[in-house]
């Protein structure tokens, strides 16, 4: 009823608006106990309940809240019986004779709509199917005095006068109440006009019928027509007369209204002009702010490359400790220098609307546990347990953006190491019901708050003074709770690693039996991604000025941790551009929670996705699960979420999985006589002493299952307490940040299955390029040199030119025996930049190709082949210009891939292995595409 109160405007003249129940007599007695409460009539203002029985009740059910009429029965009064029943029984909405309200003398009719409940209409076709279904009525309450009135209003005429009267049908018995003759056949009531018609005077009357009720409007002058015909020939003249000087006052208006709006039209001419020129420069200054950065880019990277590339290049050589110190220092100091830059690029793009996302198809899974994996080394110094989590329903192959995705999580997952101090950190990914997320608006922040809500009543729905929120946070929550009321769980809980309700074993069982309520078959889903850790906190009071751009919690955090305080700003502005929000829970010394939403596609919309095919890489599926399929595997610790970490990844491969708390248990299910064997057995050390975890092992192993293997998962030990680990019967130590492969490959040789991973053997590999010539082309004698010793380091032979004319002329003169297996071209560079020399190479190799020249000439004839698809030399972008669009153009000019400046041994030793595997981005014999 409050949405009736807050539409009334939409229903003039209705009093009041109530839902009847229709109660058959055999059920009154139920529905009285059934509501407490005795169904009554009100005569004369006094409240009776022992009245006539009749062929059914009526009471009121639901009432707008201007009323209180529950349990009033409607068919206890004569004057609306009839209505009721011809309602029912026709199946169309009646209106009952008029009556007066009591005390205000005020003319109203009743209004009466059946409702026959969810049935199929074609089944209401007679009177009696319509009788035995009608379950309820809706009843509204007509002022007819102020209908007729509003209506009449419109034509007011002081000499007119007009009047509506209802005829009453004499059967309804409702003689007495009109003061009608019994003999009166219908009976007329008039409930409208306050005059009665003279004799003598003529009245026009228009019959009709409403609903079941048959109405007459009667309408006559109250003088004579003829003497008021004389006095409008009279008024015609002077009429006529008024109407000239209307229209030369009139005239005379407009003739100055125009000349004021040409002086206003020239004034707006020249306003367009300035906001014209002002346009142009503001364009002007855009594009001049743009090539300041991206030369301040270009100019800031390239000594940065020389500085971190020969850093790299020296801790290659040997070093006192003291000397490898110092030299891990200077290349933290450029890495830090490098990220700054990139983070004020970053924030400067998306302030000025040039952020781009792309649409490429990636794992989530396999991006966080390449996000570990860059973490490796700080939470190993500062003994920290970092795991992740990601819900079985969120789909394996998703279409985003995996670059900015890992940069918000990367900035979220470093500041979570940096305040935090002992403890674990703690990635969780879950699917919303994409039903709810349907319904309601992830960009707004309350989004991710109706997300964790477990209870139906949300304050958010009311105001202080209890009246209903009509603001877009209020509609969000009714929305959440009429979808809770049929699905209660909107989402998986959200686990947490503290102790907790969001730690426990029935917390995680409800994570593990989520299921969202319909199929997953939509165009995009939403996920919600948290990070908790265990660290230092964030007051309250700064927690809404957290995402300001160099805002820090406060002074003495920027000293004792370092930072800018860029980041957070940078992440909210990455997630909103995803239609996504970003908020915190926090409370100082207990650590804190950041979340963050997600709307991704399931499939590709935009994008070169046959380009970009490089980034589906190998899955977990991959790695020999069908060895692992079926083995029934025994997970021992007491954290139950950390439990499931590491149940998710063994799922994954197909494993059989049972759990227990502790090695009693353990004990019990391994010695037990009935079910399947295990083939082995999983323990968590972590919040195990060192005694207690050698005194597991060891009763596992003077058990009678003695043969299993045992495989223990730990935060990297002291090599003492390791090699003691391995002795007291555990078979291999996988350690933690917890990763898939890490944990199959463990499990595989706990097994005693062997396990090989090329990929990790051949980058370190020293002759990995061996064989290979490649070519070098910079202007900047420092980034040759940089470049060719890491190459040379991996094997190969390098030739260095510092320009791109002097690269064509050298590639022109190799034989085609020896010719250079790759290109690494730079491309801001004097006299013909990068993208110059690439379109020329292709072009000459279209040239020298035999095959090539052939199909120009018979297939091609309309269209000059620009790309020669038989010998091409792969040719990759090496340059400092990270602005918008550099991708696109390196590709457009005929590279086959691109790495950014200072050069990053990862990421350069990724470029390798791709160009190994004969897979770059760009290349039309790619094994990606």
């Amino acid at each position: 009823m409050a949405f009736t109160e807050q539409t009334v405007f939409l229903r003039p003249h209705v009093k009041s608006l109530v839902y009847c129940l229709r109660v058959l007599p055999q059920q009154k007695q139920a529905v009285e106990m059934k509501y407490n409460k005795t169904m009554y009539i009100n005569v004369n203002k006094t409240i009776v309940t022992n009245y006539a029985k009749a062929e059914e009740y009526t009471p009121v059910f639901l009432q707008s809240a201007n009323i209180s009429m529950f349990m009033l029965d409607i068919f206890g009064y004569p004057i609306f019986r009839s209505s009721l029943t011809q309602a029912r029984d026709s199946g169309n909405f009646s209106l009952s004779a008029p009556y007066v309200n009591e005390g205000k003398e005020l003319w109203r009719m009743g209004s009466f709509l059946p409702y026959y409940g969810e049935v199929d209409p074609d089944t209401l076709k007679t009177v009696e199917a319509r009788r035995a279904s009608c379950v309820g009525y809706v009843v509204t309450v007509l002022s007819v005095q102020e209908v007729f009135g509003s209506v009449v209003s419109r034509f007011k005429d002081p000499d007119l006068d007009i009047s509506a009267t209802a005829k009453v049908n004499p059967s309804l018995g409702l003689n007495a109440y009109y003061n009608c003759s019994v003999d009166a056949n219908p009976c007329e009531v008039r409930f409208y006009g306050n005059h009665l018609k003279s004799k003598g005077l003529e009245a026009v009357g228009v019959p009709f019928s409403y609903g079941s009720l048959d109405i007459e409007l009667q309408c006559w002058y109250n003088h004579n027509i003829r003497l008021h015909v004389l006095r409008e020939m009279i008024a015609w003249p002077l009429l006529m007369l008024a109407m000239v000087v209307f229209c030369t006052v009139a005239v005379y208006l407009v003739l100055k209204k125009m000349s004021a709006a040409e002086i206003d039209v020239d004034k707006r001419e020249k306003i367009h002009a300035q906001l014209r020129a002002a346009k142009l420069k503001a364009e002007a200054a855009d594009t001049a702010k743009s090539s300041f950065l991206a030369t301040v880019s270009h100019e800031i990277r390239t000594p940065m490359n020389g500085v971190i590339g020969m850093t790299n290049l020296l801790m290659g050589t040997d070093l006192s400790p003291q000397q490898l110190e110092y030299v891990k220092i200077a290349q933290a100091s450029g890495n830090a220098l490098v990220a700054l830059i990139s983070d004020v690029l970053d924030l400067s793009k998306i302030e000025a609307g040039r952020m781009e996302i792309e649409t490429v198809p990636f794992d989530i899974r396999e991006e966080l546990d390449n996000i570990l994996s860059l973490f490796e080394d700080k939470v190993y110094q500062k003994k920290l347990e970092i795991s992740a989590l990601v819900h079985d329903t969120v789909p394996q192959w998703l279409y985003g953006d995996p670059g900015r995705l890992r940069q918000v999580l990367i900035n979220l997952v470093g500041n979570a190491i940096k305040f935090t101090k002992h403890g674990n950190i703690f990635l969780c990914v879950r699917l919303v019901d994409p039903q709810f997320f349907a319904t309601v608006s992830s960009s707004n922040e309350q989004f991710l708050d109706l997300i964790d809500t477990r209870h139906r009543h949300n304050p958010e729905t009311e105001s202080a003074d209890g009246s209903h929120n009509t603001s877009l946070q209020g509609v969000m929550a009714v929305r959440s709770n009429l979808f809770r009321a049929r699905h209660p769980k909107m989402a998986p809980p959200r686990l947490s690693m503290k102790p907790g309700p969001l730690s426990t074993s029935a917390c995680v069982a409800e994570w593990r039996n989520w299921k969202p309520s319909g199929s997953l078959e939509f165009d995009e889903v939403a996920c919600v991604i948290s990070i908790e850790d265990s660290g230092i906190g964030i007051p309250k009071f700064m927690q809404s000025r957290l995402f300001e751009p160099f805002v820090q919690a406060d002074s003495s955090t920027s000293r004792e941790y370092g930072g800018t305080g860029i980041g957070l700003s940078i992440c909210q502005k990455l997630v909103r551009l995803t239609r996504g929000d970003i908020t915190v829970e926090s409370e100082p010394g207990e650590g804190s929670v950041f979340k963050f939403s997600l709307v991704l596609p399931t499939s590709g919309q935009r994008g070169d996705l046959r380009k970009l095919a490089f980034t589906m890489k190998r899955t977990p599926s991959d790695l020999e699960d069908e060895r692992i399929r079926g083995i029934r595997v025994l997970l021992v610790d007491a954290n139950p979420v950390r439990q499931e970490v590491a149940a998710t990844y063994l799922r994954r491969v197909g494993a059989l999985i049972e759990y227990a708390e502790d090695g009693s248990i353990a004990l019990e299910l391994l010695t037990r006589d009935e079910g399947p064997p295990f083939q082995a057995v999983i323990v968590d050390l972590q919040g195990m002493d060192h005694m207690t975890a050698i005194q597991l092992v060891q009763r596992l192993k003077e058990s009678v299952v003695n043969k299993i293997p045992v495989l223990a998962l730990s935060i990297p030990p002291e090599s003492e307490l390791q090699s003691e680990l391995q002795k007291a019967g555990y078979q291999h130590i996988v350690h933690k940040p917890l990763r898939c492969n890490a944990l199959i490959s463990g499990l595989l040789q706990t097994l005693g299955i062997e396990v090989t991973n090329p990929s990790r053997k051949q980058n370190a590999n020293a002759e990995m390029l061996a064989g290979k010539r490649l070519l070098v082309v910079d202007d900047n004698m420092v980034n040759r040199r940089v470049a060719s010793s890491i190459l040379q380091r991996n094997g190969a032979t390098v030739v260095t030119v510092n320009g791109g004319i002097q690269a064509i002329n050298i590639v022109k003169k190799q034989d085609a025996d020896k010719q250079f297996d790759m290109i690494l071209m730079d491309i801001q560079m004097p006299e013909m930049d990068g993208y110059e020399a690439t379109r020329l190479i292709r072009e000459w190799e279209v040239g020298k190709c035999h095959q090539c020249q052939a199909l120009e000439r018979i297939k091609y004839d309309y269209q000059e082949l620009k790309e020669c698809p038989h010998h091409r030399i792969p040719i990759v972008a090496v340059t400092a210009d990270v602005m918008k669009g550099t991708h696109e153009m390196c590709f457009s000019a005929g590279m086959d891939d691109y790495i950014p400046k200072p050069l990053d041994q990862k990421q350069l030793q990724l470029l390798l292995q791709r160009f190994l595997e004969h897979r770059l981005v760009n290349s039309p014999n790619s094994s990606a595409k």
